[in-house]
């Protein structure tokens, strides 16, 4: 019966040996800290879609000013117009960034153009107090967005 109790104490110090050498605490918190770092192409590249976002951006104020005229063709002409690469750009940033970071960019992408098609649909309605609702919530989450890709200080 001694023999058997030396056979198992010599395997679970093996088993803990292994333990202790693969699953260091300190070493996953290092893992953990570590920021995602990107190239410098991959950073021109998101610098250049946050340069085209924004200019689109400064647009909206015009889309803003249909909504509230209740000019609906040229509104829905705008959002399919100018804004129509809005998309464009914003997957091409979340395509440069990390894995989770890209997670959390294209949900917010799909939150705007969620309500920019709301915005679309309430100015085929001619839907004014709908359409506002639409726009104001998608100019939050563009500015939620770019403040997620490119930080201001």
């Amino acid at each position: 019966m001694s023999k058997y109790r030396s056979i198992v104490a010599l395997a679970m110090a093996f088993v803990m040996t292994l333990f202790v050498a693969f699953a260091s605490p300190a070493e996953a918190r290092t893992k953990a800290k570590k920021a995602p770092s990107y190239t410098a192409e991959q950073i021109e590249s998101i610098q250049s879609y946050v340069t085209d976002i924004d200019m689109m951006r400064g647009r909206l104020t015009e889309l803003g000013d249909l909504i509230d005229q209740e000019d609906w063709i040229f509104a829905r002409n705008f959002i399919h117009g100018p804004l129509g690469e809005l998309r464009f750009k914003m997957l091409g940033i979340a395509r440069e960034l990390s894995p989770d970071a890209s997670k959390e960019a294209r949900s917010q992408i799909s939150d705007v153009f969620n309500q920019l098609n709301l915005i679309d649909r309430a100015a085929a309605d001619k839907n004014g107090q709908a359409a506002r609702k639409a726009f104001n919530t998608m100019n939050a989450g563009i500015e939620g967005f770019l403040d997620f890709v490119a930080p201001r200080q």
